[in-house]
């Protein structure tokens, strides 16, 4: 493919409290080849869901029997709290649904010619804050995500980001300023339930460690990468 798609998601936030959000960061999983990923991603996702459904199917008969113990109960409120539509997140990984994402890991590592890389800041640093940006955490957001995509794109690609509503006061948009970058063919925002890949964007940050204080580097280390089973960088950016 001669432009490929890249689907970009941040993690944490660049205000508030820095005890709970310490890290802030953004990935993003460039996938040069489509066809077949698509359909093994999907295949997987449909088949989870479907025992999802044979889950409830058997949670419902357990309650109508009344005979549950309490780990069911609880089981009861998750299965009847989802709906058809679900999103792969770290936080919502249980030992009801474990294996599946153990799934999801090993498809994409069977792809080695997947891309990930990510950007991260830590919020602790003696220098951290918006005053850059104007103070602006819109701008902030936007500058990072450019930064990651100048730094680390070898391809032309369409970028894909997971949704963050402009302010009504912001003149500056994502779209503008990521498409100055020149790998950058276009950009779409979209919510992450219209595609699997921001799904795993959001799922591989927290998976592989961009919500740990400086995850995989050691002290004094900005920039980490590895190439197998498929490319992977972290880069911690000074504010």
């Amino acid at each position: 493919m001669e432009v490929c798609p890249a689907f970009i998601d941040e993690t944490g936030v660049l205000t508030g409290t820095v005890k709970e959000q310490p890290i802030y960061g953004i990935g993003v999983l460039v996938v040069p080849e489509t066809r077949e990923i698509t359909d093994s991603f999907y295949r997987l996702h449909f088949n989870f869901v479907q025992d999802r459904a044979n889950s409830r199917s058997e949670v419902r008969k357990s309650v109508k029997s009344q005979d549950i113990s309490l780990s069911a109960v609880a089981e009861v409120d998750r299965l009847m709290w989802s709906t058809r539509h679900h999103e792969y997140k770290f936080a919502e990984i249980s030992r009801y649904n474990i294996q599946q994402y153990i799934d999801i890991l090993n498809l994409y590592s069977s792809f080695p010619n997947l891309e990930f890389h990510s950007l991260i800041a830590d919020r602790h640093d003696n220098d951290a804050g918006l005053g850059n940006w104007n103070n602006d955490e819109w701008e902030a957001y936007i500058h990072f995500a450019r930064e990651l995509l100048a730094e680390r794109l070898t391809r032309d690609v369409f970028a894909i980001v997971d949704l963050q509503g402009k302010p009504n006061k912001s003149n500056v948009y994502l779209e503008d300023v990521l498409c100055s970058v020149s790998s950058v063919k276009g950009c779409l925002r979209a919510t992450s339930d219209m595609s699997i890949y921001l799904q795993l964007v959001n799922f591989l940050k927290s998976k592989l460690g961009m919500t740990q204080r400086e995850p995989f580097l050691q002290k004094g280390q900005s920039f980490k990468r590895w190439d197998t089973p498929s490319a992977f960088t972290v880069w911690k950016r000074e504010w």
